[in-house]
């Protein structure tokens, strides 16, 4: 028989550690990818409101731009007193003339157009409606607005509130919403 074998107590034992890693550093890792991705996903969407406002913002600016050049178009090309003009009559709510419209063959023909001063949802709006059937919004969103038709420019003008009906024009039309005033100017007088 053998021999019992003294355990050596003197020196200490060693356990092999393994090349993985332990439960509390894999919960900790998954942890913190977690939050990794929560943030990334805020600043995603932070991201993405953002474009959407600015693509929102871009486009009013852009209706709002189209609209006023569009206004300014039709109220240059005003044609009054020939055989195949409309009279020219306004009052503060509407305006009704002929113009050249453009079409989409790349050339311009006559149309009567007549500007409005409409209520909507959003507050009043001012829309162009010509006889071509197109009812085009130039400008909306703001509460008060009015027109006046523009006789005498010398000392600061002379600003009527009503055009009647006749074969003459104003110099100029001028549109008040909520205070502000754009004037456009008629044809090549103004």
């Amino acid at each position: 028989m053998c021999a019992p074998r003294s355990i050596d107590r003197s020196r200490p034992v060693r356990r092999s550690r393994g090349r993985g890693f332990t439960l509390i550093e894999l919960m900790v890792a998954i942890t913190l990818s977690g939050i990794v991705l929560l943030g990334a996903r805020a600043l995603w969407e932070s991201l993405a409101g953002s474009v959407d406002r600015l693509q929102t913002q871009a486009t009013a600016d852009a209706r709002d731009m189209n609209g006023e050049r569009l206004l300014r178009s039709l109220v240059g090309r005003l044609e009054i007193a020939t055989d195949r003009s409309g009279e020219f009559a306004g009052d503060e709510r509407q305006v009704s003339f002929t113009t050249w419209c453009d079409v989409p063959g790349g050339w311009q023909e006559r149309c009567d157009a007549k500007l409005t001063i409409e209520t909507d949802v959003v507050g009043e709006e001012l829309v162009a409606r010509l006889s071509t059937g197109d009812v085009i919004t130039l400008e909306r969103g703001f509460s008060t607005g009015k027109l006046r038709y523009l006789n005498d420019p010398i000392g600061g003008g002379v600003w009527f509130r009503i055009w009647g009906h006749g074969i003459t024009a104003p110099l100029a039309i001028g549109v008040i919403t909520d205070g502000d005033t754009t004037i456009v100017r008629i044809g090549e007088r103004g």
